[in-house]
C-alpha cells in the first residue's frame, strides 16, 4: 500500500461547490480512473482521502492539496494524467509526488498559514484602501462575529493576520495581498478581513484566490481544556443514579 500526494488547481468554473461536493468529485474521477485504491476497514468502506484546510466557498485557489492511499504503488504521473483525463473543467492536478521516505505518511496537519490574493473592482481607490489597511493592522482588537452551526461567538483576529497589504491591480482596482493562520487549531478568513475594511459594500465585485499553504516553524497551540471535554463521552441517565 502506497500514500500518494496531489496538488491540484479549483478554477473559477467550480468555484461555487462545497467542499463535500469537491471530495465526492475527486471520488468519482478516481473510480473512473481505475485507481486501485486503498479502502478503510470496516462496516462501510472508503476510500483513504485527506485534504489540506477546505477553501472558503466562492474561491478559487492554486495550491489545493489532498492525499490518497494505493494499494498498490502506481508511477505519480500516469496517476496525474489518469485523474486529469476524468476531472471537469475547473478542475486540476497541477503535481502529484510521493511522501519522503523520512515520513510514514503525509496527515497536512503542519498546515497553518494560508496566502490570498483579493481583487476588488469597483470605486475604490488604492490610498484609500491602503489607510483602512493600516488602521486595521493598528487596532488591538478587530472582533467579528461567527455563528453558523454553532452558537453566536466573537473572535479577535489580529493575532490571526500575519500580513496584510494593498496593491494596484493596473487599472482594473486593487488586490489586497494576505496571510492568515489556517488550519484545525483555528484561523481567518479572508472574507472577515475584507469585512473589517469596508469593503463588502454592495458596489464592489470581489475575487477571492488561495496561492499558497504553507507550515510555520511555531508549534501548534495546545487545545484547551474546555475543547477537549466537550468531546469526552456523556454518561447516561442510568450510569448518573448509580454514581450517586
Amino acid at each position: 500500500m502506497a500514500q500518494l500526494v496531489c496538488r491540484y488547481r479549483k478554477g473559477n468554473q467550480i468555484r461555487w461547490i462545497s467542499h463535500l461536493d469537491l471530495k465526492r468529485t475527486l471520488e468519482r474521477a478516481m473510480r473512473r480512473a481505475q485507481l486501485p485504491l486503498a479502502l478503510s476497514q470496516g462496516h462501510n468502506p472508503h476510500p483513504r482521502i485527506s485534504f489540506g484546510p477546505p477553501l472558503p466557498l466562492g474561491a478559487t485557489g492554486d495550491a489545493e492539496v489532498l492525499a490518497f492511499y494505493l494499494s498498490e504503488a502506481m508511477d505519480p504521473g500516469e496517476v496525474k494524467d489518469r485523474l486529469n483525463q476524468q476531472l471537469p473543467s475547473g478542475l486540476e492536478i497541477v503535481e502529484a509526488w510521493l511522501p519522503p521516505r523520512y515520513k510514514k505518511k503525509e496527515t497536512f496537519g503542519d498546515i497553518d498559514v494560508a496566502e490570498y490574493r483579493v481583487g476588488i473592482r469597483g470605486d475604490v481607490r488604492l490610498t484609500d484602501v491602503s489607510l483602512r489597511v493600516s488602521e486595521l493592522l493598528a487596532r488591538e482588537e478587530p472582533i467579528v462575529e461567527r455563528g453558523g452551526l454553532r452558537p453566536q461567538r466573537t473572535v479577535d483576529i489580529r493575532p490571526l493576520i500575519f500580513s496584510l497589504s494593498a496593491e494596484d491591480a493596473g487599472g482594473t482596482g486593487i488586490e489586497l495581498r494576505m496571510r492568515l493562520r489556517t488550519g484545525s487549531h483555528g484561523g481567518a478568513r479572508p472574507q472577515e478581513v475584507v469585512t473589517l475594511l469596508g469593503l463588502e459594500d454592495g458596489e464592489t465585485t470581489i475575487c477571492y484566490h488561495r496561492t499558497g499553504l504553507y507550515a510555520s516553524a511555531q508549534p501548534s497551540a495546545a487545545r484547551r481544556r474546555g475543547a477537549l471535554h466537550r468531546w469526552t463521552r456523556t454518561r447516561s441517565n442510568r450510569e448518573r443514579r448509580e454514581a450517586r
